[in-house]
């Protein structure tokens, strides 16, 4: 019995440390699998922070590259500086006033040159100062490498932007051949000037990189720094030219770090360590995730508003279409502008338009249905996405809400703010959702709510892809006339109220394709804005008009202004040297302007037609009693002469008050001393009763049609014509 006890209690005691041994052992297991896993989290961790940080960086280069190649191709390939070049008398001084002279405070590139089809230096300036004609002393030999590339590059190539060692450090440059915006075949490429930009990587801008793309401790070093993160920068042949260092922020192990304490206290008691090791291990993974939430929401919200982003819209796009495989759904897009927000911008500053833009996003979440994804794009763009039944009621519909919602009021404080919104909408099958194409569509059908008047919403039909080839084409040929001097011009005659005795003529643009077909000012007007021809095309009137009325001596003549033309900081300058070629007398010009401009723009407006004025051009208000031009418009911009609106001239005949609102209307232009004329007079009774209300100048059919210089010269002022209508 006592050896049978004793053996028992070996036994036991064999249990005992067997289930100790086998305990250590599993503790142990347990304690290496969970810092293996601790191990992997952190290292994970950092490598996705890691991994952030490089792209952010790549990024920032991409950015760099980009906007400094949009600058160089918005100013390289320019008609005007193309024809400036060619002027050797005055090429050196143009270029120094547009390009060279900026160097010194402009934010984009800091360096200006311009070489010759020799490769010879003609203008080269560094932060405002001459910096000599021997490039590669201070760029060294790259420069002609880069020089090559951009002599290879065509218009419709990116524009080679690289980095390069300069004998101030290291700099982003890029160059392109200084060419008309319209590829010409039959201009010899090898007589093309080169225009060249760089920006130096200064440390202000590599702070404002730092800050931009959120890399912390950003630098720019010549070799790669051990220990930390890092992107090389490429010269035009690819070599190494410098490097971004920047130190690993190492989210995960500043995590392990704050946990470490806990986890040695609880290695005391093996409960406690278990137990410990588990909440630590919870609270690591849980902060990571936490961690990773914030980062993914950063990437894909609005910063403004907490909307989604472009990013992240997309991608709920995508996901709201894999979610609805098998079902019959429609995915609605709709594309938000919003109308009238640049002028509360201009008149409030940018810090209330954010105010602004934040009251829109907190009006839409709250009127929108709850599953509706709602996204700033950009400034004042919004987009809603909404999955639901193929035909809702238009009345329920969302651009029906998204409208009622813009149209509401909004106060900022003490500012009440109206403003409204352009909607375009496309929808497909949500289940089979291509995420671009839809895109595309709704911007197309945006810009045509914006082309009918704004307010509105429209969905995109089948038809408006037509309508954009359309569109296009008509642009083309535009380009083709325009490039040709085929524009015509045609003029209908201004008469005195009293004699009936010829005062002036009016220009109008009239175009006829070469393929015979005859487009009207309606239609080719809007497109020439559009297509940012306008200036060409308002410029090629003048010098034709001009032209032909220097003949006709003792009348003016009077040209119609786009507002987009008078917007142009050089329209001014272009109108006198015009004029001034042709031998033009300034005083017997009048430039026609609608009240359209006035409202957009009215400090440009204003310098504008303060500088015409003061060569003696005179100018005219167009269209008056059409819109909402007050007197103190009439005041402030002191026209020469007022042209009335043609509704009013025909409200004589349908409206009974159409008498009494013209006479009012002429009255307060005779009350600020302001000559007025009335077109569209096609009747003697019309005529007749715009006499009597105090016009002094008369233009309709019932004189002429518009006709051409060569009929308008035969019947006013070859002497052998007879005068007779």
């Amino acid at each position: 019995m006592p050896q049978m006890s004793f053996t028992a209690v070996r036994r036991q005691q064999f249990s005992a440390a067997l289930i100790a041994l086998v305990f250590i052992l599993v503790t142990a297991l347990l304690a290496a699998l969970i810092t293996r896993s601790i191990q992997t989290i952190t290292t994970t961790a950092n490598a996705i922070d890691d991994a952030r940080a490089t792209a952010a960086a790549d990024g920032a280069l991409h950015s760099l590259r980009k906007q400094l190649g949009a600058t160089i191709r918005d100013n390289a390939y320019w008609d005007d500086a193309y024809q400036q070049i060619r002027k050797p008398d005055t090429k050196v001084a143009w270029i120094i006033e547009n390009w060279a002279s900026t160097t010194a405070d402009y934010p984009l590139y800091d360096t200006a040159i311009v070489v010759d089809a020799e490769n010879k230096v003609v203008v080269a300036y560094r932060d405002g100062e001459d910096m000599g004609s021997d490039l590669p002393v201070f760029f060294g030999s790259t420069i002609n490498e880069l020089l090559l590339a951009a002599r290879l590059t065509s218009i419709t190539d990116a524009i080679p932007v690289h980095f390069i060692r300069t004998a101030r450090g290291t700099a982003l440059i890029g160059a392109a051949t200084i060419q008309p915006s319209v590829i010409d075949d039959t201009v010899d490429q090898r007589g093309f000037h080169i225009l060249v930009f760089a920006k130096h990587l200064t440390p202000e801008v590599i702070s404002e990189v730092s800050g931009t793309f959120a890399i912390k401790g950003l630098s720019l070093d010549s070799a790669p720094h051990t220990g930390k993160l890092s992107v090389v920068l490429t010269d035009v042949s690819r070599r190494n030219v410098a490097y971004f260092n920047w130190p690993s922020e190492q989210p995960g192990t500043k995590s392990y770090l704050a946990v470490k304490g806990l986890l040695h206290s609880a290695a005391l008691i093996l409960v406690m360590f278990l137990c410990a090791l588990g909440a630590v291990g919870f609270f690591t993974v849980s902060r990571l995730r936490i961690s990773e939430s914030k980062a993914t929401f950063k990437a894909e919200h609005d910063a403004l508003t907490g909307l989604l982003n472009r990013s992240g819209l997309i991608e709920r796009m995508k996901q709201a279409s894999s979610n609805a495989r098998g079902e019959f759904a429609v995915m609605r897009l709709h594309f938000i502008d919003l109308d009238g927000f640049k002028g509360v911008n201009d008149a409030w500053g940018h810090a209330v338009g954010d105010e602004l833009i934040v009251c829109v996003a907190d009006r839409l979440s709250e009127t929108l249905p709850q599953n509706a994804l709602i996204a700033r794009l950009g400034g004042d763009e919004f987009a809603v996405v909404t999955v639901g039944t193929a035909t809702p009621a238009p009345a329920s519909s969302i651009g029906a809400q998204i409208q009622i919602a813009l149209q509401r009021v909004f106060v900022l404080g003490d500012r009440t703010i109206e403003i409204g919104g352009s909607v375009g909408v496309a929808f497909t099958e949500a289940s089979a959702v291509d995420v671009g194409e839809l895109i595309r569509r709704a911007d197309i059908a945006l810009y045509r709510a914006k082309d009918l008047g704004r307010g509105i919403t429209v969905e995109f039909e089948d038809a408006f892809d037509v309508d954009t080839k359309v569109q296009d084409r008509l642009e083309h040929l535009l380009r083709q006339t325009l490039a040709g001097n085929g524009i015509d011009v045609a003029y209908q005659p201004l008469v005195e109220a009293g004699s009936g005795a010829i005062c002036g003529v009016e220009a109008l643009a009239r175009w006829q394709a070469p393929d015979g077909t005859c487009y009207g000012p309606d239609m080719f007007i809007p497109l020439a804005e559009k297509s940012g021809l306008i200036d060409l095309l308002g410029m090629q009137v003048l010098r034709k008009s001009v032209a032909a009325a220097r003949h006709w001596q003792g009348i003016s003549l009077s040209i119609n202004v786009s507002p987009l033309q008078l917007k142009n900081p050089a329209f001014v300058q272009n109108v006198l040297d015009t004029i001034t070629d042709a031998g033009f007398d300034a005083h017997r010009l009048c430039v026609e302007v609608t009240e359209g401009v006035l409202i957009s723009d009215p400090e440009q407006a204003q310098r504008a037609i303060s500088g015409l004025k003061q060569a003696g051009v005179k100018i005219s208000l167009d269209d008056f009693g059409s819109g909402y031009a007050s007197i103190g418009t009439l005041r402030q911009f002191g026209f020469d002469r007022m042209k009335i609106d043609r509704s009013l001239i025909l409200a004589l005949d349908n409206d009974t008050n159409g008498g009494a609102v013209l006479n009012a209307t002429i009255a307060l232009a005779n009350a600020l001393n302001i000559p007025v004329t009335a077109e569209g007079i096609e009747t003697e009774e019309q005529a007749t009763l715009v006499r009597l209300s105090g016009c002094d100048e008369l233009q309709g059919y019932l004189f002429s049609k518009p006709v051409t210089a060569a009929q308008l010269s035969a019947f006013y002022f070859d002497r052998n014509s007879t005068k007779t209508a």
